[in-house]
């Protein structure tokens, strides 16, 4: 079984490495890797990781969040290279099987069913971040939600196809080569959306105003990147982050109490035994 990972990534320095060493570490063979208009250092420590054979790099110039297209470009072109498994991933997510590696959670599933669907589960911030983010977040959101308040959905995995569409958030796919898909509890997602505020600002910057310019997508599409783009161009962005739960709050205390909160270390326990001991390409970690 060959299973291969796609992240469309823009400027994500801070993690970018880390989460590809992870995922190499965990079962994926190759990663295809598109980067649109990254201006940090996410590029050349990509191209550490494509000069040792694990990452294909595609350069994206557009700049109108056509997400969706791009990540079915990768997808397909996965197939094309002898992929079994697809993960559609982002920079911020880390999947976790339960037992065993990413293969041995995919090889179980039902050979009628093309995709899965995988929970999330948010990492909380930290008011003060000192280190890693995917080593020092170590608290998790029980029960979710997305940045207006709804619940936070899962993202999808699928056998190879080159007739395959990734819809936009990478939330489903949809192919005529492709049966039925299923939830999956093999596996789970720590989800690390909110690392700090600069991190944050930057990506509504950038998210929200390429938003903006996509004339294709209906405007029920893509509500949280233009309600936050509203927000930072109003100048209530921070405001709205400062009042995010985070580690260390008396709310979050409060939370963790009634079991609404729990502290996860397995993560950041599996990142310092292996991929944090050793110097990943690009120096990420």
């Amino acid at each position: 079984m060959k299973l291969f990972m796609t992240l469309l990534v823009r400027d994500e320095q801070d993690v970018i490495a880390a989460n590809i060493a992870y995922h190499l570490s965990r079962g994926v063979d190759h990663v295809i890797v598109t980067d649109n208009r990254s201006v940090d250092a996410t590029r050349r420590i990509v191209e550490d990781f494509t000069r040792a054979g694990k990452v294909t790099l595609i350069d994206e110039a557009g700049d109108d969040h056509s997400q969706y297209l791009w990540v079915t470009r990768m997808a397909r072109a996965a197939a094309k290279m002898g992929a079994d498994w697809v993960i559609n991933n982002d920079a911020d997510e880390m999947w976790w099987p339960i037992e065993g590696n990413l293969k041995t959670a995919l090889k179980r599933v039902p050979r009628e069913c093309g995709s899965v669907i995988v929970d999330r589960s948010n990492m909380l911030p930290m008011r003060a971040l000192d280190g890693h983010p995917f080593e020092r977040m170590v608290l998790r959101d029980v029960h979710s939600v997305g940045a207006l308040g709804s619940p936070l959905p899962g993202k999808a995995a699928h056998r190879a196809t080159t007739d395959v569409e990734v819809m936009m958030g990478n939330h489903g796919v949809s192919s005529p080569s492709l049966g039925s898909s299923m939830e999956t509890r093999a596996i789970t997602i720590f989800h690390f959306p909110y690392r700090s505020y600069a991190q944050f600002e930057r990506k509504i910057a950038n998210g929200g105003a390429a938003m903006l310019r996509n004339k294709v997508l209906p405007q029920e599409i893509g509500g949280h990147w233009r309600e936050l783009y509203k927000r930072l161009q109003a100048g209530t962005l921070k405001a709205w982050y400062d009042a995010l739960p985070h580690a260390g709050d008396p709310e979050v205390k409060e939370r963790m109490a009634r079991g609404e909160i729990v502290e996860d270390v397995r993560l950041s326990r599996h990142l310092r035994k292996t991929v944090f001991e050793t110097q990943a390409p690009g120096g990420g970690t």
